[in-house]
């Protein structure tokens, strides 16, 4: 995608985060209380100098916890969320040290089971009626050292059927 620029998130944007969070999600908190504070990491994707998508990570010692990632209705199927991803994983290889990322995601959301697949993330665990709808979550795990940034990066997902995910496979 032309234009696309990712940068940490600043207070300037988190109306703009908000909406984003509001347009895919129940959620009805308050941002700037519930996540830009020092235990918080955030990223936005621009296009046009508009925010298109975003996530929402801590990074605690050698393990990160991925949030949020979100991108706007209108600009999926364009590769952001992976440029988003990239971005915390060349960020976490900059830091010279191992990490483990961890992430939670429903497993009916393929378009994003895709996505951490393609980065090579492993089912570690089901939690049983997690959401409010019943839905199931999929405790993901991604270990990354920084020598194996480049292969993390360069991963293919695996060809199925349109809407299909093949399994994750356990750690």
């Amino acid at each position: 995608m032309q234009n696309l620029q990712i940068r940490t998130w600043q207070i300037k944007d988190l109306e703009e985060v908000e909406k984003l969070l509001r347009q895919i999600s129940t959620y009805t908190g308050n941002v700037k209380r519930d996540f830009f504070s020092q235990l918080y990491t955030g990223k936005v994707a621009l296009t046009d100098g508009k925010i298109v998508g975003f996530v929402l990570y801590w990074i605690l010692e050698n393990e990160v916890e991925i949030h949020a990632v979100i991108v706007d209705k209108n600009y999926r199927k364009r590769s952001i969320g992976k440029a988003l991803m990239a971005s915390i994983i060349d960020e976490l290889a900059s830091l010279q040290k191992p990490f483990t990322i961890f992430l939670e995601v429903s497993e009916k959301n393929i378009p994003a089971l895709k996505l951490y697949q393609l980065f090579g993330f492993k089912k570690v665990a089901v939690r049983k009626n997690y959401y409010k709808n019943g839905d199931n979550a999929l405790v993901l795990m991604l270990k990354i050292n920084p020598t194996e940034v480049k292969d993390v990066q360069r991963r293919k997902p695996e060809k199925t059927g349109q809407g299909k995910v093949p399994p994750l496979r356990n750690t």
